[in-house]
């Protein structure tokens, strides 16, 4: 098993600090790749899944019950702050995604593999492709935004050398995604809300033996792949403290997932079939002698 260390952005009095921190504003939704910021899903090996562009935006093909982990690239020379959603829910505390929640913090020049929704300091549960009634959204009453994954990109006020990172004091409580308001209004203002109340887990042996979804996440039922709330993993964080340049992101990355048939009926040649069928067209349509008479000589020949 990979052990991974990530960093939470957690910042202090940050409210305070940003201009324009009010402000709602949306940007427009942009490809999964934009400037020095890019995203991609990757199984468990660090394997980027197949992958299309279509009418400018982009499609990864899943497959029911595999795993994936988000990796973000920063490909500047700027920390930066990346809030992630999956199906709408932030990945952090595992509630409807907003600009601002905390996110995590990626050096200039790296990237991080964020592999699951986080349940402590310690672990996360995985994300795993699974039916839409049995995602983690329809289950926490939501399924409206399952299949796009949302990456909202933060640099930091001020440029500084790269530097080891400082361990900034532990929070008063572990925590889980899913916990209660009543815990969330207990944590200090501007900080990481990864840590609040327990909320239930899967593990791998439990996940075929799961409930049936409640009638309400029955009324969500649609074909296609949503994301599951599965396993736990072990999966380390710290907190830093971090300072956003601005309230509005620099960048909003999103990619959208769906099994074969979803893709396809978008229009996306999944298979490559319908190249193969252009390329049998143009050979059945092929003529030996298009043209008569004699040679055209080429751009540029004189001849002598």
């Amino acid at each position: 098993m990979h052990v991974r260390v990530h960093v939470l952005a957690a910042a202090f009095a940050l409210l305070c600090a940003v201009p324009g921190a009010r402000a709602t504003a949306r940007p427009p939704e942009r490809p999964a790749q934009a400037g020095p910021y890019s995203i991609q899903l990757t199984d468990e090996e660090g394997r980027a899944l197949p992958t299309f562009s279509h009418r400018g935006r982009t499609y990864v093909l899943g497959s029911l019950g595999g795993r994936y982990l988000v990796r973000v690239r920063n490909d500047s020379g700027r920390r930066v702050e990346v809030v992630v959603s999956v199906d709408g829910r932030d990945v952090i505390d595992g509630r409807p995604a907003t600009w601002t929640k905390r996110g995590y913090l990626v050096e200039g020049w790296s990237e991080v593999a964020i592999d699951g929704f986080r349940t402590s300091r310690e672990s996360v549960a995985a994300f795993r492709f699974s039916s839409v009634p049995r995602s983690y959204a329809a289950l926490t009453g939501d399924a409206r935004d399952v299949g796009v994954v949302g990456v909202a990109v933060f640099p930091e006020r001020e440029l500084r050398p790269v530097a080891p990172l400082r361990r900034a004091e532990p929070l008063e409580d572990e925590g889980r995604a899913g916990a209660s308001p009543e815990s969330r209004r207990s944590a200090p203002a501007g900080e990481a809300h990864a840590d609040a109340a327990p909320a239930p887990q899967a593990s791998a042996g439990a996940r075929a033996l799961a409930p049936e979804p409640s009638p309400g996440a029955r009324a969500t039922a649609r074909p296609g792949l949503g994301t599951e709330f599965a396993e736990e993993h072990a999966s380390h964080v710290r907190t830093v403290r971090f300072e956003r340049a601005s309230a509005k992101p620099e960048a909003v990355l999103a990619l959208r997932y769906d099994d074969r048939e979803g893709l396809a009926a978008l229009g996306i040649d999944v298979d490559g079939r319908w190249a193969a069928r252009r390329e049998a067209w143009l050979r059945e349509t092929a003529e030996p002698f298009r043209e008569r008479g004699y040679a055209e000589p080429p751009p540029g020949w004189r001849g002598r």
